[in-house]
């Protein structure tokens, strides 16, 4: 069966978001429109606090990888509480800058840097770290004179069950092979002159810090040698820190890592950092029965959730009880016959215009979501702390019809 994420949420958390969607209306006293994307301002600068204060003690460098969320007030909300972000494109880097300003840092990595924009992102990222020796060879040149460069390695070090999710797969794209790099360094060193940095980024969704602290050991066991040379470290994401043991290993590994090579270590969490934080909320449009079995009709879709039809994840539905007796399909609103969640049971029935609120969907739904049908994205609002709803943004019409073509100023 399909893993449904097991992450702790702060029931007063989803009890605010609940609340906010039974008054109906938003701190402008608007009506709230579903679908309905909300972020807990609160749960999120949490979140940092709880991995960044036993970090503090300057051994290791908080990032946020910004592909999991992306929404820039959001970013700035979280910016004070980073030592900068993580980005993989020139869209993403221009973003982050933006979002932290000339003070924070921003690193990128990514196997497909165009010749036409390595220029503009030296000047937007601080570090950069080239994914293959071909690209090395092609732009150190442009960028030396600007950010610290560094070679992102794969420890060919697989924990991960699912290939899909293995950045260590087998003829991975993402990174020079250990073993190759073990062997230019020994016989070609020249070609590594100027290289400030690895990078290495070996899990995906782990609990547990032992596999990283095992990755760095294979990894000082083959380059040893080599990491004495350089001035830092990026440990990549793929890790939840949802617990404090996690975070206290975490801060173990790049305490040894400063102290034995001198190293500044840097970590780009992602989803750790904003999954439990997001919530999609959804009306229900139908209910009827089909062979049997109940169908309830969102008005979201798992366009707003690709991992769940990429990747066969159940989300978790805030009021699902397994031994509950009223039993649904939930499904998306769109022609895709694959558009459903999955099955689900609550203590009381579901009714035309009820609220279904999916937890822990703070990462790789907005920044993954599309408009499959012309079924419009989720309107995104931000949770307060005093549990109002502030909407960010409600997409649009003519941001929809723009993007296939027709001219704005021709929408009637």
């Amino acid at each position: 069966m399909p893993k449904r994420y097991v992450l702790s949420i702060q029931n007063g958390s989803l009890n605010r978001v609940c609340s906010a969607f039974a008054e109906g209306l938003d701190q402008e006293c608007q009506p709230i429109v579903t679908p309905a994307f909300v972020y807990d301002e609160g749960a999120l600068l949490r979140k940092l606090e709880g991995i960044g204060k036993p970090l503090s003690g300057g051994s290791c460098k908080l990032l946020f990888s910004i592909k999991s969320f992306s929404f820039v007030d959001a970013l700035r909300l979280m910016a004070p509480y980073l030592d900068g972000f993580a980005v993989s494109s020139i869209f993403e880097a221009r973003l982050a800058r933006k979002a932290i300003g000339k003070i924070g840092s921003v690193h990128i990595t990514s196997p497909g840097i165009r010749p036409d924009e390595i220029g503009t992102l030296t000047s937007l990222c601080d570090h950069v770290s080239f994914n293959s020796l071909s690209q090395l060879d092609r732009y150190r040149d442009t960028v030396k004179s600007g950010a610290s460069y560094g070679l992102r390695v794969n420890p060919q070090v697989s924990f991960v069950e699912d290939e899909r999710y293995d950045p260590c797969r087998m003829h991975s794209k993402l990174g020079v092979p250990l073993e190759e790099l073990v062997k230019l360094a020994a016989s070609e060193s020249d070609c590594l002159l100027g290289l400030k940095g690895l990078h290495l980024h070996s899990n995906c969704d782990s609990g547990d810090l032992g596999q990283l602290k095992s990755t760095v050991d294979h990894l000082e066991r083959s380059l040893g040698g080599l990491l004495g040379q350089m001035e830092w470290i990026n440990l990549g994401g793929g890790y939840l820190f949802d617990d404090s043991d996690s975070t206290r290993v975490l801060g173990d590994i790049a305490h040894y890592l400063k102290s034995q090579y001198d190293l500044t270590v840097f970590v780009e969490p992602g989803a750790a950092l904003v999954r439990s934080a997001g919530y999609i909320v959804s009306t229900v449009l139908d209910i009827f029965q089909s062979d049997g079995k109940e169908l309830a009709v969102l008005d979201t879709s798992v366009n707003h959730m690709p991992e769940v039809f990429e990747y066969g994840y159940e989300p978790d539905v805030l009021g699902h009880d397994d031994d509950a007796p009223f039993e649904y399909i939930l499904a998306g609103c769109t022609c895709l016959s694959g558009d459903v969640f999955g099955n689900y049971q609550f203590n009381e029935p579901l009714e035309i215009g009820s609220k279904v609120v999916f937890s822990n969907a703070g990462a790789y739904t907005l920044t993954k979501a599309h408009m499959f049908n012309g079924v419009n994205l989720p309107t995104i609002y931000a949770l307060t702390e005093a549990g109002g709803l502030v909407l960010k943004k409600k997409f649009t019409y003519a941001e929809f019809a723009a993007r296939w073509g027709l001219d704005i100023n021709a929408l009637d």
